[in-house]
């Protein structure tokens, strides 16, 4: 004669309570909370990472077999270090931006240069920290042979541009050296074609950087319609500056 096996009991073993674990969790959420404002952004960051410590030592304990619950601390965990990094990275951005305060753009201490007032040829920028800016005459070259941007009828005007850094430190160029708006009068047309007749070493680019007492020379070429009379050219030599302006007669 068969029998039914006996139907599984309910395991009414109590379970045992990670109080680390729901500790972790509640500060996360904590963490969390605190983050949703900007002021609290900086609190968040202790509050993380002591989640994260906590979630670590419950999950610990469920390894151990000395609790039950993992849930919490793995949460715990898991927002703990999310919150962390990410209002760690707001902090340090945060900060650096402050440690720029002082590069407003009235760093532009020289005469002319902004679009009031904007340089002739040969006119330098002058910034606070003695960072200098100098743009040559635009002079008509021969058009550069393979330049793909040339259009017919266009002709090739070369001018430099040239950055001293008359400072003890290095300074950190934007964008190698070019930023913002560079146009052609009229029809605001870019500056086309290569910036220096060769791309090598031995008619180098911007470089990242200006190192103490560097001065560096860049001749950059663009393409003009037979009636374009003017370049106007702007340029920001590094972040945190104004844009120094200069108009280049074309003949």
């Amino acid at each position: 004669m068969k029998t039914k096996p006996p139907p599984d009991l309910p395991d009414l073993t109590p379970k045992r309570p990670n109080g680390i674990g729901m500790t972790a969790l509640g500060l996360a959420v904590m963490a969390v909370l605190t983050a949703g404002t900007l002021w609290g952004i900086p609190l968040a960051i202790p509050l993380g990472l002591a989640a994260t410590v906590c979630g670590a030592i419950g999950w610990r304990r469920v390894k151990q077999d000395k609790a039950d619950e993992r849930v919490p601390a793995l949460i715990g965990i898991s927002l703990g270090a999310t919150v962390t990094a990410a209002c760690l990275g707001l902090t340090i951005w945060f900060i650096d931006g402050l440690s720029h305060l002082d590069e407003r753009p009235e760093d532009l201490v020289s005469r002319g240069g902004k679009y009031e007032t904007p340089l002739n040829p040969g006119g330098t920028a002058r910034y606070r920290d003695g960072v200098r800016v100098t743009v040559s005459k635009a002079r008509r070259v021969p058009n550069l042979p393979g330049d793909v941007a040339l259009v017919k009828g266009e002709m090739t005007y070369e001018f430099a541009v040239t950055y001293v850094n008359d400072q003890g430190k290095p300074v950190k160029l934007a964008w190698n050296g070019i930023r913002s708006e560079q146009k052609l009068m009229p029809g605001s047309l870019t500056p086309t074609g290569p910036m220096s007749p060769k791309w090598d070493s031995q008619h180098p680019w911007f470089p990242k950087e200006l190192a103490p007492h560097e001065k560096v020379t860049v001749k950059m070429h663009t393409n003009a319609p037979p009636d374009a009379t003017t370049l106007d050219f702007t340029c920001a030599p590094t972040d945190y500056r104004d844009e120094a302006h200069w108009l280049l007669p074309l003949h």
